[in-house]
């Protein structure tokens, strides 16, 4: 029907053509696509049947139908010789047709009523977000005095006033100076200079570091005023007939003004071809897009998303403020980018830590004497969750502790509040952790280990040590893989040989940019690109986004929901209590706001462990339950406990990262 309606079959022909067509699915590359078609239509034609149902309903909407099929094929046929749809031009174009057409439609479908996009964020109100922000950092500064913050604070501002009309800002600053805040306030000042936002939308690489973030965003805009968006806090999106529906909707297209979610949340939804991701895509429109230490995306993809960021920016009119830690090339990779910070937010700064490399530390036991003989406050960081939970077996201290994944969330937080109190009291306490205490997580140690890692991965852990500079200088010790067992990191991120050739000798903090620069210029020449431009060029949608996710997510298991339950019957009360709203609510977005808390007691207490895991307890017959796309482990069961979290004593199944 639409193709007989269509005269001009230009390429929005083509873009809304296929958005009908795959709107209850996903995008596949087109020129397969084509060839399909054309082959069902080969092998079945028309028959008489269903020529006469498509013409009853062209009549009753007043349509034409051209039945002559060989019209039809004869289109396409000779569209697939053709090249002037393949551009990049027309990747955009096909993903806007397409991801209007699935929101319109399924909101419409799940309300009964045309979707409206959020209001855009009053002026008034930024100021007021931006007010307190102000007020919580005189806090902290009449508390702890810090020269340093406030002046990199005033620079990166002063830079922005002279360059208000970029659409991309890169700020690059040492661990501890308040990136979060920095990065808040600038989005606020964005979103006020161009009044025209409605959204500020912050993605951080790890769902472990989430809850930190999203903390202090609700002290600055208000409880229940931000969106804590990631795989753990969905439901079973398959599910369509569930009557949660509506909160998950709202939720799956971001339907806040501030959200916080993840990095591969945000990239899914600029380069997927899947239904669901590019349900949020129209509501990026008109967003600032803080971008939290980027180089944890693979250095294969970051021109590829240079490209897409900018695109983007400019057709969605979206700002992206891209911040880290440990990549001075940041610039090289965002050419069409402003930058904000100066060279001596790294050469002015005083030295919290120098690093250095100790070799003969391979095996647990030799790792754990060097834990045991450190003076002081010690955190020690490897690369497997398994290790981890060994080691703190190991040590079976009273005054050690555990972080890792396989602790809920809620857990987690309770275990580094206790440990910020400890460490304020300047007790000597020690804790081993996985890589998800290498960002966003505010702790002040006084010796540092880490199993050997990427030199980026090694310096965000040391901002964890002698963080508020208080002593002279800290010791940041890097040892050898323990049982030669590496994680799955990027071979060419390692830089082995030069990097421990280079920790023979102490680097202090105030001398780490120009190791940087020299680590980094190393990976960059051995780093291809692997030109996702081709694949947008040539419309296959379906090949881009599996090169992206292969290089994206690398040698990765495959991850499930588990809810631990905190009581008898937890998850099926919050079932309960769900349904008792929504049967009372008046309206869908009463129940809304009602449902959130409740939303929250689900995230609190849900992780992600490897699927191999979750089989090894159904092979043991352990009574553990499947609802709403996720697994419960029943209250009580032996295998989870706060100290250590979810725990089988296997160490067959390795689960690697935090």
């Amino acid at each position: 029907l639409y193709f007989s309606n269509y005269y001009k079959k230009s390429s929005d022909f083509l873009a809304n053509f296929f958005s009908i067509l795959k709107h209850h699915n996903s995008l596949s590359d087109i020129k397969k696509e084509i060839n399909e078609y054309l082959s069902v239509i080969d092998n079945k034609g028309l028959d008489d049947e269903r020529v006469e149902k498509i013409k009853n309903v062209a009549l009753k909407i007043d349509l034409d139908f051209e039945d002559d099929i060989y019209e039809f094929i004869d289109f396409f046929e000779e569209l697939i010789d053709e090249k002037f749809y393949q551009i990049v031009e027309n990747f955009f174009l096909f993903k806007k047709r397409y991801s209007r057409l699935i929101l319109a439609d399924k909101f419409e479908a799940i309300f009964s009523k045309s979707y409206e996009n959020l209001p855009i964020l009053a002026d008034k109100q930024i100021q007021k977000y931006i007010d307190t922000i102000h007020s919580l950092i005189a806090q902290k500064q009449k508390i702890s005095p810090n020269e340093f913050r406030t002046k990199v604070r005033e620079t990166i501002f002063k830079n922005f006033e002279k360059e208000k009309s970029s659409h991309i800002y890169l700020i690059k600053a040492p661990t501890g100076v308040g990136k979060t805040f920095i990065a808040l306030e600038l989005a606020l000042k964005i979103a006020q200079k161009n009044s025209n936002k409605r959204r500020v939308i912050t993605t951080i690489p790890y769902t472990s570091i989430i809850d930190q973030t999203h903390a202090i965003y609700e002290e600055i805009l208000g409880k229940d005023k931000v969106l804590k968006y990631h795989h753990l806090t969905k439901q079973n999106e398959d599910d369509e007939k569930e009557q949660f529906s509506q909160k998950v909707f709202l939720s799956d297209i971001w339907h806040e003004h501030f959200i916080v979610t993840t990095f591969n949340q945000l990239l899914n939804t600029l380069l997927s071809n899947q239904n669901k991701d590019n349900l949020r895509l129209e509501t990026l429109r008109d967003s600032v897009i803080i971008i939290d230490e980027v180089q944890n995306i693979s250095r294969t993809l970051l021109k590829d998303i240079s490209f897409v960021f900018d695109e983007f920016a400019k057709r969605y009119n979206i700002h992206f403020i891209i911040m880290s830690a440990t990549m001075p090339h940041i610039h090289d990779m965002f050419e069409k980018s402003v930058l904000l910070s100066e060279e001596f937010f790294y050469s002015n700064k005083k030295s919290r830590y120098e690093l250095v490399y100790q070799g003969g530390i391979g095996d647990y036991e030799s790792l754990k004497d060097l834990i045991t003989s450190q003076k002081g406050s010690v955190l020690c960081v490897v690369n497997m969750i398994e290790k981890a939970k060994k080691l703190h077996k190991m040590i079976d201290l009273k005054d050690c502790y555990l972080l890792t994944t396989h602790q809920t969330p809620q857990h987690r937080k309770a275990i580094i509040r206790l440990i910020k109190y400890r460490l304020r009291k300047k007790q000597n306490i020690k804790l081993i952790s996985t890589q998800l205490i290498e960002a966003g997580v505010d702790l002040d140690f006084e010796v540092g280990l880490r199993e050997f890692a990427p030199f980026g991965s090694i310096i965000q852990m040391a901002g964890r040590v002698n963080r508020e500079g208080k002593k002279d200088i800290s010791k940041v010790i890097i040892f050898d893989y323990i049982d030669d067992k590496k994680a799955p990191y990027v071979r060419i991120d390692l830089q082995e040989e030069k990097i421990k050739k280079r920790l023979q000798k102490p680097i202090k903090e105030s001398d780490l940019l120009k190791n940087l620069n020299e680590y980094f210029q190393n990976v960059k020449e051995q780093t291809n690109s692997i030109d996702l431009k081709k694949n947008m060029k040539n419309l296959e949608f379906q090949a881009l986004f599996e090169k992206f996710y292969k290089n994206f997510m690398p040698n990765q298991p495959w991850k499930v929901s588990l809810f631990i339950e905190q009581k008898e019957g937890h998850f099926q009360q919050f079932v309960e209590r769900r349904e008792e709203i929504l049967k009372d609510a008046k309206t869908p977005f009463e129940a809304k706001d009602k449902i959130k808390d409740l939303e929250k007691d689900l995230g609190f207490y849900t992780i992600s462990v490897n699927q191999k895991l979750i089989n090894e307890l159904i092979g043991l017959k352990h009574p553990i339950k499947e609802k709403f796309g996720r697994y419960i482990l029943p209250f009580g069961s032996d295998y989870y406990s706060k100290e250590r979290g979810f725990d089988m004593n296997l160490t067959v199944i390795e689960e690697s990262f935090s």
